[in-house]
C-alpha cells in the first residue's frame, strides 16, 4: 500500500513539474537551472482552502442544524445562511449565532412552541412540563460544560419530575 502511495505521489509531482516546463523539458520563464519549489505558498493555500471549505459548509448548512429552524420560513433560513457566510471571524459568527438564538427563544415563547436544539432529544417527563419550562430546561442544559454538572442537573430534574408525577397521582386519587 505504501509503495502505491509513493508511486502516486511521485507521478503527481512529475505532472506538476511538467506543467512548468516548456517543450524539450526546459523551464518556462526565468531559464534558471534550479528547480522551482512546487509549493511556494503552501500554508497560504491551505488557509485559503480551509476558509473556502468553511464557507461552503456554512452555505450548505442543513435546516436541522440551524437553531430554531422550525420557527423560520425558507427565506429566513436562506438569509441566515448568507449572513453566516459573510462573517469573516469566528467571534463575529458566534455573536451572530447568539443573537439569532435569543431571537428564536423569544419567538418560541411568543408562539408557545418548543425549540429543540440540534443534538438534544426528548426530555424526561417533558409532558409534565410547560413549553416555557422545557425551553428553560434545554437552555440550562446547553450551558452546562462539565459532564459531572450535567449528570447532577439531570438527576435533579428526574427527582423533580418524579415528585410532580407523585403529587399529580395524589391529587387524582383525592378528586375521586
Amino acid at each position: 500500500m505504501r509503495r502505491i502511495l509513493t508511486i502516486g505521489v511521485a507521478a503527481a509531482l512529475a505532472l506538476s513539474l511538467s506543467a512548468f516546463a516548456g517543450p524539450g523539458g526546459q523551464q518556462k520563464g526565468g531559464g534558471s537551472d534550479k528547480a522551482q519549489p512546487v509549493e511556494q505558498h503552501g500554508v497560504q493555500d491551505q488557509d485559503r482552502m480551509r476558509t473556502q471549505d468553511e464557507t461552503r459548509d456554512r452555505a450548505t448548512l442543513r435546516d436541522e442544524d440551524i437553531y430554531g429552524h422550525e420557527l423560520m420560513s425558507g427565506e429566513e433560513l436562506n438569509q441566515y445562511r448568507k449572513k453566516l457566510q459573510t462573517m469573516r471571524t469566528e467571534k463575529a459568527r458566534e455573536q451572530f449565532q447568539a443573537q439569532h438564538e435569543e431571537q428564536m427563544r423569544a419567538r418560541a415563547l411568543q408562539q408557545n412552541k418548543d425549540i429543540v436544539p440540534p443534538g438534544q432529544g426528548p426530555i424526561y417527563r417533558g409532558e409534565m412540563m410547560s413549553v416555557q419550562e422545557r425551553n428553560e430546561y434545554r437552555e440550562q442544559l446547553r450551558r452546562i460544560e462539565s459532564e459531572e454538572e450535567r449528570a447532577q442537573f439531570l438527576a435533579r430534574h428526574r427527582e423533580k419530575m418524579n415528585e410532580r408525577v407523585e403529587s399529580t397521582r395524589k391529587e387524582t386519587e383525592e378528586a375521586e
